[in-house]
């Protein structure tokens, strides 16, 4: 059961039927999470990826799954500023693609290899084939 209180100006308990605007948001997160939970729940690939942030300040995270022959890589800027990420990523073809997932957006990847830009604290799924 998912719930989230409000306190302030005055308590609602559940606060967040009150916003639709934040509900219409969290229902999204949640057919996200709902469809990618065969991926989710799949092992993570270990050494899989680096990744080198344009700046050392703000350290992009990743992290791989392979589904049914696919990778997949999260990776989610650390720091409220922007930064451009350089991933390298071992065991895919030599040319591919990184599909941006919600993004409609796709990145060639060459030897492994491709760039993105992110915003602070922006997480990015991405679909290589």
């Amino acid at each position: 059961m998912n719930f989230v209180h409000e306190f302030k100006p005055k308590f609602i308990e559940a606060g967040l039927f009150a916003h639709p605007e934040l509900l219409e948001e969290v229902t999204k997160v949640n057919k996200q999470i709902h469809e990618l939970a065969p991926l989710l729940n799949s092992p993570t690939v270990k050494d899989a990826v680096t990744v080198k942030s344009s700046d050392e300040k703000v350290p992009v995270d990743v992290m791989v799954k392979r589904l049914d022959g696919t990778t997949y890589v999260f990776a989610v800027s650390m720091r409220d500023a922007p930064a451009k990420a350089n991933l390298e990523l071992k065991g895919i073809p030599e040319k591919a693609t990184a599909e941006v997932i919600g993004g409609d957006r796709k990145i060639e990847v060459s030897g492994g290899k491709f760039d993105d830009q992110f915003q602070g604290y922006e997480v990015k799924l991405f679909k290589i084939h």
